[in-house]
C-alpha cells in the first residue's frame, strides 16, 4: 500500500486528481486535456505510456496496471489495482 500511495501522491502532484472507484484508480483530471481535444489518440496513448512509466519507475507493476478507458469528464487512462 505504501508504493501505491506514493504513486497516487505523484499523480496528484502532477494534476491528475486520482481517486479510488472500486478496484480502479480513476483520474478526474487530465493535465493534457487541451491537447487531447486536438489529437485524442496521440495524447491518450502518450498519457498511457507516461503513467505506465510512473508505475514501473515506482516498482508498482504488481500493484497497478494502466489501460485506456475513456469516459467523459475523466482522463482516458484508468489503473486497475491488484
Amino acid at each position: 500500500a505504501v508504493r501505491r500511495d506514493a504513486i497516487l501522491t505523484a499523480l496528484e502532484r502532477h494534476g491528475y486528481e486520482p481517486h479510488l472507484r472500486g478496484s480502479e484508480v480513476v483520474l478526474s483530471n487530465c493535465p493534457f486535456h487541451a491537447l487531447a481535444e486536438q489529437n485524442r489518440d496521440l495524447v491518450c496513448g502518450m498519457n498511457l505510456e507516461l503513467l505506465n512509466g510512473v508505475i514501473d519507475g515506482a516498482g508498482g507493476a504488481d500493484l497497478l496496471a494502466a489501460r485506456l478507458a475513456p469516459e467523459p469528464g475523466y482522463c482516458c487512462v484508468r489503473m486497475k489495482t491488484g
